[in-house]
């Protein structure tokens, strides 16, 4: 079973166990012992000690399912990202069938997977449950690699749980907000703001052009969309009237329809080869 169709079922992380060399603990820990900050999971045992993000290499957390059905997920490994250290790399690993484990994420692009738990707001689009699980290969991990971690803040102290938001919506091509996606993994795009968290890097790449603004509902205003055999901008204007209400769209337009974000596109992406 894969982390995404535990994620589909999953109610809430109920237990935990694990052992460590050093004290060989085992136990159950009742769900609001097992929180997240950052990207670390944090126990906090009955004895008052506290356990957090490295610490919990190892462990095998247990999902509540539908039905009363547990299932494993094994923190096989947890390593800071080289480039981020405050982004916990978590090895999520589930019950392969035949006595072992196997990966629970699917690739990214890079062939990553790895994953973080992280906890958002409940009108957030990445919002899975209390507690969040997302993969390398998913838009959550994705935009917090991009800077827009919403554990932390901007660069003049601004909250970026927004831009995640934002960035969610525009990582998916979720162009109306209402959680359909209309893009292909791997698809390159360029993604900038106006707190040059990210800055525009492809400005003289002629392929590319401006494509939407982005806000935590989802485009604000849009010039094209990123693959138009997936859905042609005409057809998504006939679905999202607020969007075809919108007669022009670039950048001062966008920011002045509360674009947080922005990001151009080719107009004729190449189709990516299959797997």
């Amino acid at each position: 079973m894969s982390l995404s169709t535990l994620m589909r079922r999953f109610a809430l992380i109920i237990a935990l166990g694990f052992a460590q060399s050093s004290t060989a603990v085992s136990l159950k820990a009742e769900t609001k012992a097992l929180t997240v900050d950052g990207s670390a999971f944090v126990l906090r045992l009955p004895d008052g000690r506290v356990l957090r993000g490295t610490e919990l290499a190892g462990a095998t957390v247990y999902l509540a399912l539908d039905g009363d059905q547990l299932a494993a997920l094994r923190l096989a490994a947890i390593t800071p990202d080289p480039e981020h250290p405050d982004i916990l790399r978590h090895d999520f690993e589930v019950p392969d069938g035949r006595g072992g484990w196997q990966p629970a994420c699917e690739p990214n692009a890079y062939g990553e997977r790895w994953g973080f738990p992280v906890s958002l707001p409940e009108d957030h689009p990445g919002r899975d449950h209390a507690i969040t699980l997302s993969c390398a290969s998913g838009a959550v991990v994705k935009c917090a690699r991009f800077g827009y971690k919403p554990w932390a803040r901007g660069p003049h102290g601004e909250d970026l749980v927004p831009l995640h938001a934002a960035c969610v919506r525009m990582v998916r091509a979720d162009y109306c907000g209402d959680g359909h996606a209309h893009t292909r993994n791997g698809t390159m795009i360029d993604v900038y703001d106006d707190l040059a968290v990210q800055v525009r890097g492809l400005g003289d790449d002629p392929s590319f052009s401006f494509e939407a603004g982005w806000s935590p509902d989802g485009a604000v205003c849009l010039r094209h969309t990123r693959w138009t055999d997936l859905l042609s901008r005409e057809r998504l204007l006939a679905q999202c009237p607020r969007l075809a209400r919108i007669a022009f769209c670039d950048e001062p337009v966008a920011r002045a329809l509360g674009a947080r974000l922005f990001n151009t596109s080719r107009l004729s992406p190449s189709p990516l080869p299959t797997p």
